[in-house]
């Protein structure tokens, strides 16, 4: 009788194990519980730092042992009996909220499985085992010749989830348990003691790469621009500057291979500058590394953009560069994208206007009626009118519910859009240019954006409802300065929605 267990085939396993150098025992381990024929686990834990290769080598893993079953197949005879594994990953760095996660995954194990029908809303771990369930049992009546089925769900950075509640975890662990040939996959920085309330599932730890094993690994990465003497004395070079890299400023602030990585590359092209100009070879290293001595004192090489030439006599060309790179990138009009500026004037306009005066300045019929200062119609007012002796930008931010700030932005885009943002050559709206544009930004998570760079703040308990329930409350932080600049910078003029 033939064995039942047997491990993926030797020419996808040498080709990861080769795409990633020193992981071979983490990626045999992993393609052992995650092959059908292999031992497969309900529950697998892949923990780590940062840029160890979780994400990469576990997606390798998957397209190789999914991509199998096609190389197996007899003259292209799919009728042959052979496994299929599918996967779908979701990542915690997307999802705004626990209920944005569940439904990220309905939505990736759908197109995982080809489902042709309609997916539901997923507000919690039992509306996503009925969505599941559906799926996957339309995906295993399926007749295409397959004899086994597995679906892997991968949940990467789940321990950093926004607004998770506590109970996710251990619910996600259970679906298994309801759910037939379902493998669920966490890749996670630090496991807590028993986070999934469950016992024997399997860890597999990825460790920070030693210095052997980043210059082995940085080795590969062709350095640019090449030396005159061809690739061999090029390699040499690499290999020795990327050693002395490490010694003297990778060791204690860039243990990563991705910031060891970049910061040899960025160093590289000034440390055989003396080459390329003829003034010294690449032997003996000794004399060329004294040379270059002030690269490896000088702690802002670690500062991404940091880098730049050799200070040069202070000219004016030099100055003024400086002061435009310096305009260039300041204040936060810069920074965010359209959307999120315009969602940032809504915010403030809606914690400032009073929710009784948005029909006087919002509403398209007041239009031709809206007060424009600096000249232009303005809003007759009565002689024993009160006004107020305080502006209401002294008064100090108040809370506004989701959908009236939705309200404004709607009004305020529209302004923006005509105004500047879709003009042509002409000054005539570009009609096809916005309608392009409508329905291909994501409304949900540019103010969930905001509310992480504290732009905008969550009024009342943290976790209490949905982030993106259209009662939830928020208020704005930034001040009067900022909106004004931030406004204007979309063609809006806030003064002109703002009440007195």
């Amino acid at each position: 009788m033939a064995s039942m267990f047997s491990l993926p085939t030797a020419v996808v396993l040498t080709s990861i194990v080769s795409q990633f150098p020193c992981r071979e025992q983490q990626i045999r381990s992993l393609a052992t519980l995650l092959a059908i024929t292999g031992a497969p686990s309900r529950n697998i834990v892949l923990y780590g730092l940062e840029a160890t290769g979780k994400s990469a080598i576990t997606k390798a893993i998957l397209q190789g042992l999914s991509a199998e079953p096609d190389k197996s197949l007899v003259n292209g005879d799919s009728d042959v009996p052979h496994d299929q594994l599918r996967y779908a990953v979701i990542k915690s760095a997307e999802c705004i909220t626990g209920r944005h996660l569940l439904e990220q995954a309905v939505g990736a194990v759908a197109k995982a499985v080809n489902w042709e029908g309609n997916g539901g809303r997923c507000e919690n771990v039992a509306q996503l085992v009925v969505e599941l369930g559906r799926m996957l049992e339309g995906w295993r009546a399926l007749d295409d010749g397959a004899t086994n089925r597995r679906i892997v769900l991968v949940f990467d950075g789940i321990d950093h989830q926004r607004e998770a509640p506590p109970t996710l975890l251990p619910s996600l662990a259970r679906l298994g348990e309801i759910i037939p040939n379902l493998t669920i996959l966490y890749i996670i920085t630090a496991p807590r003691p028993n986070f999934l309330h469950l016992t024997g599932v399997p860890h597999i730890h990825f460790p920070s790469y030693t210095k052997p094993e980043l210059l082995q690994i940085i080795s590969s990465t062709p350095p640019t621009p090449q030396l005159p003497g061809g690739a061999k004395e090029t390699q040499e070079t690499w290999s020795r500057f990327t050693s002395a890299v490490y010694d003297s400023l990778s060791k204690h602030s860039g243990r990563d291979i991705l910031s060891f990585r970049s910061i040899s590359l960025r160093l590289w092209p000034r440390f055989i500058k003396p080459i390329l100009d003829g003034q010294l070879s690449s032997t003996p290293f000794s004399r060329l590394l004294v040379a270059n001595r002030s690269l490896f004192q000088n702690e802002t090489v670690l500062i991404p953009g940091i880098i730049s030439e050799p200070p040069l006599a202070k000219s004016g060309a030099v100055v003024q560069g400086g002061n435009e790179s310096k305009g260039k990138y300041q204040g936060i009009a810069t920074q965010l994208p359209y959307y999120s500026r315009l969602l940032l004037v809504a915010s403030y306009l809606a914690s400032f206007n009073p929710p009784r005066l948005d029909i006087l300045h919002f509403m398209k019929s007041a239009s031709s009626k809206r007060r424009k200062k600096g000249g232009g119609t303005a809003l007759s007012r009565s002689s024993n009118t009160k006004r107020r002796s305080i502006s209401r930008k002294l008064l100090g931010p108040q809370a506004f519910v989701l959908e009236r700030m939705l309200a404004i932005f709607h009004c305020i885009k529209e302004d923006a859009d005509s105004r500047g943002r879709y003009r042509n050559a002409n000054g005539n709206g570009n009609a096809n240019e916005r309608k392009r544009e409508n329905g291909s930004a994501d409304i949900q998570m540019a103010i969930a954006t905001l509310a992480s760079l504290r732009l905008l703040v969550k009024m009342g308990a943290q976790n209490a409802g949905d982030a993106m329930d259209g009662a939830c409350r928020y208020r704005v932080a930034v001040g009067w300065e900022v909106v004004r600049g931030v406004a204007r910078s979309v063609g809006v003029e806030a003064e002109d929605y703002l009440a007195d």
